[in-house]
Formats: structure tokens, C-alpha cells, sequence
């Protein structure tokens, strides 16, 4: 059966549905608004303990921060970068890139939001741990497909030097970053709570410095 819908229409309705999700929060904090106390914790240390308090008014600048910018400049980065034809060629894999992103923001978000408003019996670390995971598994499986971009990806010298560099070790990352998703997802379940984003800031970094080096030791195979 064919679509009823125009090209320009199933465009608009795809961004629609990613503008939705980053200002989801919005809405949810609204339905809470009034049962949240004036003072509220808004900062976290590594162990996952309050370590802040802020006036709920804050919350709104949470939400702003933490969406608006990405979503404006994943909107407009096929237009603003350098490599423009790169980000276009990408097609539907940019959209859902976009998409993965947003969602994570808005999780994030929502994690906050939560932790703050005491509406959640999971710890604020136990919520952000699986946000990022799931962001590893779902980002890392389209890394692969992210072409030469100055804004996003693994933007070394020798990747943005060359294409080859740049695609083998995006290749090499994402299987990287979707192994250690799923060795973080087994430690959620295992580690007791203080542990997660410790363990979660090295699973996300240790690949992305193993991608790096990588990188410099293949530019200077091939070149």
C-alpha cells in the first residue's frame, strides 16, 4: 500500500516526532511541579550522592541545557558543516542517530528529574547507568555509519585527516562501545550502586581512547 503522505509531509511528521522528545520533560515536569518541595537536589557526585541543593526553578534550566542545544545543532549540522555532503549522504542513518541522541538527552532528563522529585525508587546512578548503556548499544551500532564530520563521531587528527582512517575506526568503536554496553548492562545488575558510574565513565571512555590510538597507529599504516 502506498503512503497518502508527501515527502515534505513525512519529513515534517519525522521531525515532529524528535522535537516530541525533547521537550517530553517539559511536560512531565509540569505534572510535578506542584508536589516538589522548594529546595530540591540538583548535583550528584561519582558515588551518586546529593552533593547539591537548588531551587526548583532550576529544573527548568536542567531541561534547556541539556536539549535544546543538541537538538538545534544535530537540526542544522547537515547545513553548517564543513563536510556537509558527508552528513547528507547519510540519509535515514542521520535521522536515527538524531533520534538516539534525543532520546538519551530526554532519559537523562527524565533520570534527573525523577532523583529530584523523589518519585523514583531507583538511585539516581542505577537510573543514569541504564540510560547509558542503552545509548552505547543503540549509538554504537550506527557508529559505523557516521561519515567525516567535524562535529560528531571520533574526531582524532589522522580520522579527519582521512576517510579510510575515519571509517575503520568508527567501525572499530562502535563494536568497541556495543561490547562494553553489554558488560555494563551484566554490572547493573551485579555492582551495588555506588560503583555504576564509575564503572560506566570507564566503559565509555576506555573504547573511545583504545578508537584514538588506533586511529593514529592505522594513519601511520596506510599513509
Amino acid at each position: 500500500m502506498e503512503s497518502n503522505h508527501s515527502p515534505k509531509q513525512t519529513s515534517f511528521f519525522k521531525e515532529l516526532l524528535i522535537f516530541g522528545i525533547a521537550i517530553a520533560p517539559i511536560f512531565y515536569l509540569l505534572s510535578i511541579w506542584e508536589s516538589l518541595p522548594q529546595q530540591i537536589p540538583i548535583h550528584w557526585n561519582i558515588k551518586g550522592e546529593v552533593d547539591g541543593y537548588s531551587d526548583k526553578s532550576s529544573l527548568w534550566w536542567v531541561i534547556l541545557a541539556m536539549n535544546a542545544p543538541i537538538y538545534l545543532l544535530l537540526l542544522f549540522l547537515p547545513k553548517l558543516s564543513a563536510k556537509q555532503k558527508n552528513i547528507q549522504l547519510m540519509g535515514k542513518k542521520y535521522y536515527r542517530l538524531r533520534l538516539i541522541l534525543q532520546l538519551f538527552l530526554s532519559a537523562l532528563v527524565f533520570a534527573i528529574l525523577l532523583a529530584s522529585s523523589g518519585n523514583s525508587s531507583a538511585s539516581i546512578e542505577t537510573l543514569l547507568g541504564y540510560c547509558f548503556v542503552f545509548f552505547m548499544l543503540s549509538f554504537g551500532n550506527y557508529m559505523g555509519s557516521i561519515r567525516q564530520n567535524h562535529f560528531m563521531g571520533i574526531r582524532t587528527p589522522w580520522t579527519l585527516e582521512n576517510e579510510e582512517v575515519w571509517k575503520k575506526t568508527h567501525q572499530l568503536g562502535g563494536r568497541l562501545w556495543i561490547g562494553s554496553a553489554i558488560i555494563g548492562l551484566v554490572l547493573l545488575l551485579i555492582l551495588p550502586s555506588n560503583w555504576i558510574l564509575i564503572i560506566i565513565v570507564a566503559l565509555m571512555t576506555i573504547p573511545m581512547f583504545a578508537a584514538a590510538i588506533y586511529s593514529f597507529i592505522l594513519f601511520k599504516k596506510i599513509t
